[in-house]
Protein backbone atom coordinates (compact mmCIF):
# COMPACT_ATOMS: atom_id res chain seq x y z
CA UNK A 1 0.00 0.00 0.00
CA UNK A 2 1.84 3.40 -1.12
CA UNK A 3 2.05 6.34 1.57
CA UNK A 4 -1.89 8.39 1.45
CA UNK A 5 -2.24 11.67 1.97
CA UNK A 6 -5.61 13.15 2.69
CA UNK A 7 -4.05 16.45 0.88
CA UNK A 8 -6.38 19.02 -0.78
CA UNK A 9 -9.12 16.92 0.40
CA UNK A 10 -9.28 18.54 4.10
CA UNK A 11 -8.45 22.35 3.75
CA UNK A 12 -6.48 22.34 7.13
CA UNK A 13 -4.30 19.80 5.36
CA UNK A 14 -4.15 21.41 2.38
CA UNK A 15 -2.91 25.12 4.15
CA UNK A 16 -0.53 23.42 6.21
CA UNK A 17 0.89 21.58 2.97
CA UNK A 18 0.63 25.09 0.88
CA UNK A 19 2.55 26.70 3.68
CA UNK A 20 5.15 24.15 4.06
CA UNK A 21 5.72 24.57 -0.02
CA UNK A 22 5.49 28.41 -0.47
CA UNK A 23 7.74 29.45 1.94
CA UNK A 24 11.14 28.25 0.50
CA UNK A 25 14.44 28.53 2.63
CA UNK A 26 17.16 30.54 0.95
CA UNK A 27 19.08 27.83 -0.91
CA UNK A 28 20.97 30.94 -2.75
CA UNK A 29 22.64 34.15 -1.64
CA UNK A 30 24.92 36.59 -3.89
CA UNK A 31 26.37 40.19 -3.08
CA UNK A 32 29.33 42.20 -3.23
CA UNK A 33 32.02 43.39 -1.16
CA UNK A 34 34.86 45.83 -1.51
CA UNK A 35 38.18 44.87 -2.57
CA UNK A 36 41.13 46.38 -0.13
CA UNK A 37 44.11 47.13 -2.30
CA UNK A 38 46.47 45.16 0.24
CA UNK A 39 44.14 42.01 -0.84
CA UNK A 40 44.16 42.62 -4.83
CA UNK A 41 47.12 40.50 -5.83
CA UNK A 42 47.22 36.94 -7.30
CA UNK A 43 50.50 35.48 -7.56
CA UNK A 44 50.25 32.06 -9.89
CA UNK A 45 53.03 30.09 -12.27
CA UNK A 46 52.37 27.30 -14.67
CA UNK A 47 55.04 24.57 -12.78
CA UNK A 48 57.47 24.09 -10.26
CA UNK A 49 60.32 25.41 -12.40
CA UNK A 50 58.40 28.20 -13.69
CA UNK A 51 58.55 31.87 -12.49
CA UNK A 52 55.86 33.11 -10.26
CA UNK A 53 54.08 36.05 -12.30
CA UNK A 54 51.24 37.71 -10.15
CA UNK A 55 48.52 40.29 -10.92
CA UNK A 56 46.91 43.08 -9.31
CA UNK A 57 43.11 42.81 -9.79
CA UNK A 58 42.76 45.80 -6.79
CA UNK A 59 44.43 48.03 -9.65
CA UNK A 60 41.73 48.58 -12.22
CA UNK A 61 44.13 48.80 -14.35
CA UNK A 62 44.57 45.38 -15.95
CA UNK A 63 44.19 44.35 -19.66
CA UNK A 64 43.46 41.30 -21.54
CA UNK A 65 46.67 40.94 -22.56
CA UNK A 66 47.28 40.59 -18.60
CA UNK A 67 45.05 37.81 -18.05
CA UNK A 68 46.06 36.45 -21.12
CA UNK A 69 49.30 34.99 -19.35
CA UNK A 70 47.26 33.41 -16.53
CA UNK A 71 45.57 31.54 -19.16
CA UNK A 72 48.96 30.42 -21.10
CA UNK A 73 49.63 29.14 -17.18
CA UNK A 74 46.28 27.08 -17.23
CA UNK A 75 44.63 23.87 -17.82
CA UNK A 76 41.97 23.25 -19.81
CA UNK A 77 38.75 22.87 -17.57
CA UNK A 78 37.58 19.18 -17.15
CA UNK A 79 34.26 18.55 -15.60
CA UNK A 80 32.93 15.61 -13.22
CA UNK A 81 30.98 12.89 -14.70
CA UNK A 82 30.61 9.12 -13.05
CA UNK A 83 33.66 9.97 -10.91
CA UNK A 84 35.83 11.04 -14.06
CA UNK A 85 37.11 14.31 -14.92
CA UNK A 86 36.05 14.92 -19.15
CA UNK A 87 37.56 17.09 -21.35
CA UNK A 88 35.08 18.38 -23.90
CA UNK A 89 34.87 21.53 -25.30
CA UNK A 90 31.20 21.04 -26.35
CA UNK A 91 30.08 20.84 -23.00
CA UNK A 92 32.72 23.35 -20.96
CA UNK A 93 35.04 25.29 -22.50
CA UNK A 94 37.19 27.08 -19.81
CA UNK A 95 40.65 27.23 -18.23
CA UNK A 96 41.09 26.24 -14.77
CA UNK A 97 44.03 26.57 -11.88
CA UNK A 98 44.85 24.33 -9.19
CA UNK A 99 44.82 25.71 -6.06
CA UNK A 100 48.74 24.49 -5.91
CA UNK A 101 49.45 26.48 -8.65
CA UNK A 102 48.26 29.97 -6.96
CA UNK A 103 48.31 32.03 -4.12
CA UNK A 104 45.25 34.65 -3.71
CA UNK A 105 46.05 37.69 -0.95
CA UNK A 106 42.03 37.75 -0.68
CA UNK A 107 41.00 36.13 2.24
CA UNK A 108 37.14 35.26 2.23
CA UNK A 109 36.82 34.65 5.81
CA UNK A 110 38.21 38.44 6.80
CA UNK A 111 35.77 40.05 4.26
CA UNK A 112 32.55 38.82 6.00
CA UNK A 113 31.50 36.54 2.74
CA UNK A 114 31.46 33.91 5.28
CA UNK A 115 28.97 35.77 7.79
CA UNK A 116 26.49 36.76 5.05
CA UNK A 117 26.45 33.13 3.67
CA UNK A 118 25.95 31.76 7.34
CA UNK A 119 23.01 34.09 8.01
CA UNK A 120 21.46 33.51 4.59
CA UNK A 121 21.60 29.77 3.79
CA UNK A 122 21.32 28.57 7.40
CA UNK A 123 18.68 31.22 7.78
CA UNK A 124 16.51 28.65 10.12
CA UNK A 125 19.60 26.93 11.74
CA UNK A 126 22.89 27.47 12.34
CA UNK A 127 26.09 25.16 13.18
CA UNK A 128 27.62 25.46 16.87
CA UNK A 129 30.59 25.13 14.34
CA UNK A 130 31.55 27.73 11.93
CA UNK A 131 31.59 27.58 8.01
CA UNK A 132 34.76 26.41 6.32
CA UNK A 133 35.66 27.56 2.90
CA UNK A 134 37.84 25.23 0.92
CA UNK A 135 39.88 27.02 -2.11
CA UNK A 136 39.31 24.37 -4.53
CA UNK A 137 39.81 25.71 -8.35
CA UNK A 138 40.77 29.38 -10.12
CA UNK A 139 38.96 29.35 -13.92
CA UNK A 140 39.28 31.58 -16.51
CA UNK A 141 36.28 32.41 -19.06
CA UNK A 142 37.29 33.69 -22.14
CA UNK A 143 35.36 34.99 -25.37
CA UNK A 144 33.19 32.38 -26.31
CA UNK A 145 34.01 30.17 -22.81
CA UNK A 146 30.83 28.44 -21.05
CA UNK A 147 29.68 25.87 -19.00
CA UNK A 148 26.58 24.23 -19.68
CA UNK A 149 23.72 23.05 -17.17
CA UNK A 150 25.30 20.84 -14.49
CA UNK A 151 25.17 19.72 -10.69
CA UNK A 152 28.35 20.02 -8.68
CA UNK A 153 29.93 16.69 -7.87
CA UNK A 154 30.09 16.18 -4.17
CA UNK A 155 33.97 16.50 -2.99
CA UNK A 156 33.30 15.69 0.38
CA UNK A 157 30.15 14.18 2.61
CA UNK A 158 30.36 17.44 4.69
CA UNK A 159 29.76 19.91 1.70
CA UNK A 160 27.27 21.28 1.59
CA UNK A 161 27.04 24.67 -0.67
CA UNK A 162 29.58 25.98 -3.01
CA UNK A 163 30.36 29.47 -3.21
CA UNK A 164 32.01 31.17 -6.41
CA UNK A 165 33.79 34.30 -5.96
CA UNK A 166 33.96 36.89 -9.31
CA UNK A 167 37.20 39.04 -9.36
CA UNK A 168 37.33 42.52 -10.91
CA UNK A 169 37.64 42.52 -14.81
CA UNK A 170 36.51 44.03 -17.61
CA UNK A 171 33.90 42.20 -19.62
CA UNK A 172 30.88 41.17 -20.85
CA UNK A 173 28.83 37.76 -20.82
CA UNK A 174 29.44 35.01 -18.68
CA UNK A 175 26.03 35.16 -16.35
CA UNK A 176 26.16 32.49 -13.81
CA UNK A 177 22.41 30.63 -14.15
CA UNK A 178 21.21 28.63 -10.78
CA UNK A 179 18.29 26.73 -11.82
CA UNK A 180 16.62 25.63 -14.88
CA UNK A 181 17.99 28.52 -17.40
CA UNK A 182 18.26 31.28 -14.45
CA UNK A 183 15.08 30.15 -12.79
CA UNK A 184 16.57 30.98 -9.61
CA UNK A 185 19.05 33.55 -10.75
CA UNK A 186 20.51 35.15 -13.67
CA UNK A 187 23.95 36.49 -11.72
CA UNK A 188 25.39 39.39 -14.38
CA UNK A 189 29.18 39.76 -12.68
CA UNK A 190 30.34 42.04 -15.15
CA UNK A 191 27.38 44.37 -14.02
CA UNK A 192 28.70 44.07 -9.92
CA UNK A 193 32.14 43.80 -9.92
CA UNK A 194 33.36 48.27 -10.09
CA UNK A 195 30.89 50.32 -8.14
CA UNK A 196 28.70 52.30 -10.45
CA UNK A 197 29.43 55.19 -9.19
CA UNK A 198 33.21 55.33 -8.00
CA UNK A 199 34.06 52.78 -10.12
CA UNK A 200 35.79 51.16 -7.47
CA UNK A 201 36.89 47.58 -8.04
CA UNK A 202 34.26 44.68 -6.06
CA UNK A 203 34.50 40.85 -5.38
CA UNK A 204 31.21 39.28 -6.51
CA UNK A 205 30.27 36.32 -4.75
CA UNK A 206 27.16 33.80 -5.50
CA UNK A 207 27.01 30.77 -3.25
CA UNK A 208 24.32 27.93 -2.99
CA UNK A 209 23.89 24.59 -1.85
CA UNK A 210 25.34 21.54 -3.90
CA UNK A 211 22.26 20.25 -5.62
CA UNK A 212 21.27 23.31 -7.23
CA UNK A 213 21.89 22.89 -11.07
CA UNK A 214 23.92 25.57 -12.82
CA UNK A 215 25.60 26.99 -16.04
CA UNK A 216 27.95 29.94 -17.50
CA UNK A 217 26.88 31.55 -20.46
CA UNK A 218 29.22 32.47 -23.47
CA UNK A 219 31.41 35.07 -22.71
CA UNK A 220 31.18 37.62 -24.95
CA UNK A 221 33.80 39.70 -24.15
CA UNK A 222 37.11 40.56 -21.78
CA UNK A 223 37.76 37.57 -19.37
CA UNK A 224 35.25 36.65 -16.29
CA UNK A 225 38.00 35.00 -13.68
CA UNK A 226 36.65 32.97 -10.52
CA UNK A 227 38.08 31.30 -7.46
CA UNK A 228 35.69 28.91 -6.69
CA UNK A 229 35.21 26.99 -2.49
CA UNK A 230 33.66 24.64 -1.42
CA UNK A 231 31.98 25.10 1.81
CA UNK A 232 31.87 22.73 4.79
CA UNK A 233 30.21 22.41 8.14
CA UNK A 234 33.07 22.64 10.66
CA UNK A 235 31.13 19.18 11.84
CA UNK A 236 28.97 18.08 10.00
CA UNK A 237 26.91 16.26 12.93
CA UNK A 238 27.18 19.30 15.06
CA UNK A 239 23.96 19.73 16.23
CA UNK A 240 21.71 23.01 14.57
CA UNK A 241 19.89 25.19 16.80
CA UNK A 242 16.84 27.38 15.56
CA UNK A 243 18.07 30.62 14.60
CA UNK A 244 14.86 32.99 15.57
CA UNK A 245 11.88 32.32 16.30
CA UNK A 246 10.66 35.74 15.60
CA UNK A 247 10.87 34.99 11.60
CA UNK A 248 7.77 35.81 9.22
CA UNK A 249 8.42 32.14 8.12
CA UNK A 250 8.55 30.19 11.14
CA UNK A 251 5.24 31.94 12.49
CA UNK A 252 3.64 31.18 9.40
CA UNK A 253 4.27 27.73 9.65
CA UNK A 254 3.64 27.17 13.37
CA UNK A 255 0.44 28.33 13.07
CA UNK A 256 -0.85 26.49 10.84
CA UNK A 257 0.75 23.45 12.34
CA UNK A 258 -1.27 24.86 15.87
CA UNK A 259 -4.37 24.39 13.41
CA UNK A 260 -3.56 21.14 12.36
CA UNK A 261 -3.04 20.07 15.91
CA UNK A 262 -6.60 21.90 16.80
CA UNK A 263 -8.43 19.76 14.01
CA UNK A 264 -10.35 16.59 15.27
CA UNK A 265 -10.88 15.67 11.47
CA UNK A 266 -6.36 15.10 11.76
CA UNK A 267 -5.28 11.69 12.61
CA UNK A 268 -7.63 12.02 15.48
CA UNK A 269 -6.00 8.56 17.14
CA UNK A 270 -3.06 10.10 16.16
CA UNK A 271 -0.41 8.96 14.12
CA UNK A 272 2.79 11.18 12.72
CA UNK A 273 3.04 13.47 10.38
CA UNK A 274 5.31 12.65 7.61
CA UNK A 275 7.71 15.15 4.97
CA UNK A 276 9.62 13.90 1.68
CA UNK A 277 13.50 15.77 2.13
CA UNK A 278 13.46 18.65 -0.26
CA UNK A 279 17.56 18.36 -0.67
CA UNK A 280 19.97 16.40 -0.95
CA UNK A 281 22.44 15.24 0.75
CA UNK A 282 25.65 13.49 0.53
CA UNK A 283 25.63 10.61 3.09
CA UNK A 284 25.26 6.86 3.20
CA UNK A 285 22.33 6.00 5.49
CA UNK A 286 24.00 2.53 5.93
CA UNK A 287 26.97 4.22 7.10
CA UNK A 288 24.87 7.42 9.06
CA UNK A 289 23.62 7.53 12.49
CA UNK A 290 20.14 8.85 11.61
CA UNK A 291 19.42 10.29 15.19
CA UNK A 292 22.46 12.44 14.74
CA UNK A 293 21.86 13.85 11.00
CA UNK A 294 18.34 14.35 12.30
CA UNK A 295 20.46 17.86 13.68
CA UNK A 296 21.77 18.27 9.97
CA UNK A 297 18.85 19.39 8.00
CA UNK A 298 19.23 22.72 6.00
CA UNK A 299 16.19 24.77 5.03
CA UNK A 300 13.06 24.13 4.92
CA UNK A 301 13.70 20.40 5.95
CA UNK A 302 15.62 21.98 9.47
CA UNK A 303 12.54 25.03 9.45
CA UNK A 304 10.36 21.85 9.48
CA UNK A 305 12.11 20.03 12.05
CA UNK A 306 12.43 22.96 14.53
CA UNK A 307 8.28 23.58 14.12
CA UNK A 308 7.47 20.44 15.17
CA UNK A 309 10.48 19.76 18.03
CA UNK A 310 8.73 23.46 19.19
CA UNK A 311 5.48 21.88 19.39
CA UNK A 312 6.61 18.98 21.01
CA UNK A 313 5.71 16.32 18.05
CA UNK A 314 9.23 15.00 18.21
CA UNK A 315 10.32 14.70 14.78
CA UNK A 316 13.34 12.39 13.09
CA UNK A 317 14.62 11.31 10.22
CA UNK A 318 14.01 7.37 9.48
CA UNK A 319 13.47 5.10 6.60
CA UNK A 320 10.56 4.10 4.58
CA UNK A 321 10.67 1.00 3.35
CA UNK A 322 8.97 0.33 0.01
CA UNK A 323 8.08 -3.40 -0.03
CA UNK A 324 7.28 -5.01 -3.78
CA UNK A 325 3.78 -6.14 -2.54
CA UNK A 326 2.79 -2.46 -1.94
CA UNK A 327 3.39 -2.28 1.96
CA UNK A 328 5.73 0.42 3.59
CA UNK A 329 7.39 0.62 6.87
CA UNK A 330 8.97 3.39 8.91
CA UNK A 331 11.98 2.42 10.54
CA UNK A 332 14.29 4.03 12.93
CA UNK A 333 17.01 2.93 11.33
CA UNK A 334 19.20 1.44 8.31
CA UNK A 335 17.48 -2.67 8.34
CA UNK A 336 19.74 -5.40 7.32
CA UNK A 337 19.21 -7.97 4.93
CA UNK A 338 20.04 -11.17 7.94
CA UNK A 339 17.42 -9.15 10.20
CA UNK A 340 14.55 -10.07 7.64
CA UNK A 341 15.59 -12.89 5.43
CA UNK A 342 13.39 -16.47 5.55
CA UNK A 343 16.65 -18.75 5.25
CA UNK A 344 15.01 -21.40 6.72
CA UNK A 345 11.10 -21.96 4.38
CA UNK A 346 9.73 -20.78 7.78
CA UNK A 347 6.90 -18.89 5.56
CA UNK A 348 7.13 -15.71 7.76
CA UNK A 349 5.00 -12.74 6.41
CA UNK A 350 7.67 -10.22 5.73
CA UNK A 351 5.23 -7.53 7.46
CA UNK A 352 6.04 -10.04 10.56
CA UNK A 353 9.62 -10.21 9.97
CA UNK A 354 9.55 -6.22 9.56
CA UNK A 355 7.77 -5.95 12.81
CA UNK A 356 10.23 -7.82 14.55
CA UNK A 357 13.37 -5.90 13.11
CA UNK A 358 11.35 -3.04 14.72
CA UNK A 359 10.23 -1.42 11.46
CA UNK A 360 6.15 -0.22 11.84
CA UNK A 361 3.44 -0.81 8.98
CA UNK A 362 2.45 2.51 7.01
CA UNK A 363 -0.98 3.02 7.35
CA UNK A 364 -3.54 5.08 5.97
CA UNK A 365 -5.40 8.52 7.34
CA UNK A 366 -8.35 7.05 9.57
CA UNK A 367 -6.49 3.31 10.11
CA UNK A 368 -6.13 2.97 13.68
CA UNK A 369 -2.41 3.19 15.44
CA UNK A 370 -1.23 0.19 17.10
CA UNK A 371 2.20 -0.51 18.27
CA UNK A 372 2.85 -1.63 14.71
CA UNK A 373 0.61 0.00 12.49
CA UNK A 374 1.10 3.73 12.03
CA UNK A 375 -1.09 6.07 10.33
CA UNK A 376 0.82 8.61 8.84
CA UNK A 377 -0.57 11.32 7.01
CA UNK A 378 2.08 13.24 4.24
CA UNK A 379 2.43 16.60 4.41
CA UNK A 380 4.75 16.49 1.64
CA UNK A 381 5.25 13.22 -0.10
CA UNK A 382 7.96 10.99 -0.05
CA UNK A 383 10.97 11.93 -2.10
CA UNK A 384 14.48 9.97 -3.68
CA UNK A 385 16.38 12.93 -2.11
CA UNK A 386 18.30 10.07 -0.16
CA UNK A 387 17.84 6.53 -1.05
CA UNK A 388 18.96 3.16 0.37
CA UNK A 389 18.09 -0.76 0.31
CA UNK A 390 18.23 -3.95 1.59
CA UNK A 391 18.60 -7.26 -0.51
CA UNK A 392 17.01 -9.75 1.81
CA UNK A 393 16.13 -14.08 0.93
CA UNK A 394 12.82 -14.77 0.27
CA UNK A 395 12.07 -18.77 0.18
CA UNK A 396 9.26 -20.49 -2.09
CA UNK A 397 10.14 -23.59 -3.74
CA UNK A 398 13.81 -22.55 -3.23
CA UNK A 399 16.14 -19.83 -1.68
CA UNK A 400 16.04 -15.84 -4.12
CA UNK A 401 17.02 -12.95 -3.02
CA UNK A 402 15.20 -9.44 -3.17
CA UNK A 403 14.76 -6.32 -2.58
CA UNK A 404 13.69 -3.44 -0.42
CA UNK A 405 14.23 0.17 -1.32
CA UNK A 406 14.04 3.05 0.90
CA UNK A 407 13.94 6.54 1.24
CA UNK A 408 14.62 8.89 4.51
CA UNK A 409 12.17 11.27 5.47
CA UNK A 410 11.13 13.25 8.52
CA UNK A 411 8.39 12.21 10.59
CA UNK A 412 7.06 13.59 13.27
CA UNK A 413 5.23 11.67 16.38
CA UNK A 414 1.21 13.18 16.16
CA UNK A 415 -0.07 12.38 19.55
CA UNK A 416 -4.13 11.25 20.13
CA UNK A 417 -6.39 14.57 19.58
CA UNK A 418 -7.24 14.90 23.38
CA UNK A 419 -3.67 14.46 24.72
CA UNK A 420 -2.19 17.11 21.75
CA UNK A 421 -4.63 19.43 22.35
CA UNK A 422 -4.12 19.51 26.20
CA UNK A 423 -0.46 19.98 25.69
CA UNK A 424 -1.54 22.77 23.02
CA UNK A 425 -4.03 24.80 25.10
CA UNK A 426 -1.58 24.41 28.14
CA UNK A 427 1.85 25.38 26.68
CA UNK A 428 0.47 27.51 23.81
CA UNK A 429 -2.83 29.05 24.49
CA UNK A 430 -1.79 32.71 22.82
CA UNK A 431 -1.38 30.80 19.54
CA UNK A 432 -5.37 30.09 19.67
CA UNK A 433 -8.54 32.33 18.66
CA UNK A 434 -11.18 32.14 21.40
CA UNK A 435 -13.15 30.48 18.77
CA UNK A 436 -10.76 27.59 18.51
CA UNK A 437 -10.59 27.12 22.06
CA UNK A 438 -14.40 26.90 22.55
CA UNK A 439 -14.51 24.50 19.34
CA UNK A 440 -11.91 22.34 21.09
CA UNK A 441 -13.45 22.14 24.26
CA UNK A 442 -16.67 21.11 22.16
CA UNK A 443 -14.59 18.29 20.07
CA UNK A 444 -13.54 17.01 23.30
CA UNK A 445 -16.95 15.93 24.02
CA UNK A 446 -17.02 13.15 21.03
CA UNK A 447 -13.49 11.86 22.34
CA UNK A 448 -13.11 9.14 25.24
CA UNK A 449 -10.71 10.01 28.12
CA UNK A 450 -7.74 7.76 28.05
CA UNK A 451 -8.06 5.19 29.98
CA UNK A 452 -11.03 3.69 27.80
CA UNK A 453 -8.97 4.94 24.94
CA UNK A 454 -5.94 2.77 25.81
CA UNK A 455 -8.56 -0.01 26.43
CA UNK A 456 -9.95 0.28 22.81
CA UNK A 457 -6.35 0.30 21.67
CA UNK A 458 -5.31 -3.05 23.41
CA UNK A 459 -8.24 -4.61 22.34
CA UNK A 460 -7.24 -3.67 18.19
CA UNK A 461 -3.97 -4.69 18.96
CA UNK A 462 -4.97 -8.35 20.20
CA UNK A 463 -7.20 -8.56 16.93
CA UNK A 464 -3.71 -8.28 15.40
CA UNK A 465 -2.01 -10.74 16.86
Amino acid sequence: MAPLSIGSKNPIVAALKKDVLDIVAPNLCHGTVRLDPSEGSLFYKKNESSEARFLDFASGNLKDEDIQRLVEASERATFGRNNEDILDESYRKAWKMDASQFSSQFDVSKSGILDIVHDQLLRYAKSTKNIEAHLYKLNVYGPGSFFKAHVDTPLSDKLFATLVIVLPTIHAGGNLLLGEDGALLNFDSAKRVYDPKTKAPRVAFVAFYSDIEHQVLPVESGYRVTLTYSLHFSVFNGPLMLKSLSSDSFTTVLKSFATAIASPSILPKGGALGFGLLYRYPIDPKNTNLREFTGALKGNDALLRAVCKFLGLEPSVKILYSEPDGDTFLSDEVTYGEDISDLYGDGIPLKKRMRDAGGKLVVGYGDSASSFKLPVLWVTQPSEMVTTDIAYVTYGNEANLSFMYGDLVLAATFPAYRQRVQHLKKKFPHMLTKKELEDIETALEDFPEEEEEEEKEKEEESDED
